[in-house]
């Protein structure tokens, strides 16, 4: 088993708290890995256990993990209580601070992963962070929607770009479905509320643009053909980080005959994307102890925009990641 580092770009956000927290939980034994596709491999892929994985990170505000946590909500007050002192002894380092080297001595680490979990519509920072896990051999992940400047990262295993969560994951594997199934989409109607701090970027005409983008262009390669296909997101404070989503589907069956199909989701965000960035920090550290460079396209089912393009067929991407798996584990 290998010591791992995992620096991340927005430490004090509701996912990097949410996933540092639940990392201590699992530490402890306290809660089941579900959701993580990592855990399966841990003996047979040497990949770090729970005990082995340290944390650090970047953020402009000073709050510690266990502040950050409970100012989110994302996880209970009781359940966050044994693992309380782990948190409060994380703070943040300043925004841009080059700390990676002293970290990795400090904690002997073997790898050390860079982890952008910065806000959309923040390339500028997002590139620095990219330059820096590229000036320190580190793999790098991007889940967010922003620019990194993936030509900087050519030495470096890298993986991104926009977490595939909730409704775009869906999305992911219901058009195949539908596709495969014989049925001709018209039209697909996609909306969704979004409370937390990502929300109020994202939902914001300019500034989630990019997110907009990436949600909307996968499902004609999907098809292979191009519906009707409208996507909004609306920031409402009420719902927090619980996002809420709906999708109106309107497609031509037999005969001509209309069928609809109508998909209603609640989930807390975070919950779904911090197992993700967990799964993707094992893996891409894998990728590291190969030798790998550049960019890891089998990591492509986590993202909305992987780099590499398409397919963003969710059980074609699946089938990349396993066939990925196995050839470690008989090199």
């Amino acid at each position: 088993m290998k010591r791992l580092g995992v620096c991340i770009a927005g430490l004090d956000g509701a996912v990097a708290s949410t996933m540092v927290a639940g990392a201590a939980l699992l530490r402890r034994g306290l809660v089941q890995p579900i959701g993580l596709l990592s855990e399966p491999y841990t003996q047979s892929h040497a990949l770090a256990r729970w005990d082995d994985i340290v944390f650090a990170g970047w953020d402009p505000r000073s709050e510690t993990i266990h502040d950050a946590a409970l100012r989110h909500g994302v996880i209970g007050p009781c359940k966050l209580k044994p693992v309380r002192r782990d948190l409060a002894a994380l703070k943040p380092w300043p925004a841009g601070a080059d700390r990676i080297a002293s970290f990795r001595r400090e904690h002997k680490l073997d790898t050390v992963v860079v982890l952008n979990l910065l806000p959309t519509a923040q390339p500028a920072a997002s590139k620095q962070y990219a330059r820096l896990a590229a000036k320190h051999g580190c793999p790098f992940v991007n889940f967010t929607p922003n620019d990194c400047g993936e030509r900087a990262l050519r030495d470096v295993p890298f993986a991104g770009r926009d977490g595939k969560t909730g409704q775009t994951w869906l999305k992911s594997v219901l058009a195949p479905a539908l596709r495969d199934r014989g049925l001709r989409v018209a039209g697909w109607f996609s909306t969704n509320l979004l409370g937390n701090e990502d929300g109020k970027v994202v939902g914001h005409p300019q500034l989630g643009e990019a997110k907009i983008r990436d949600k909307s262009k996968l499902l004609g390669e999907m098809l292979g053909y191009e519906p009707v296909h409208t996507v909004r997101i609306e920031y409402f404070p009420p719902r927090g980080d619980t996002k809420e989503s709906w999708d109106y589907i309107e497609a031509e069956g037999f005969l001509g005959q209309p069928v609809q199909f109508r998909i209603s989701a609640r989930y807390p965000d975070s919950i779904l994307a911090a197992p993700m960035c967990l799964d993707l920090c094992r893996f891409i550290a894998l990728a590291a102890r190969r030798g790998e460079r550049g960019n890891q396209a089998w990591l492509s089912l986590y993202f909305k925009a992987p780099y590499g393009g398409p397919p963003h067929d969710f059980f074609q991407q699946e089938q990349a990641l396993r066939r990925y798996l196995a050839g470690a584990a008989s090199s």
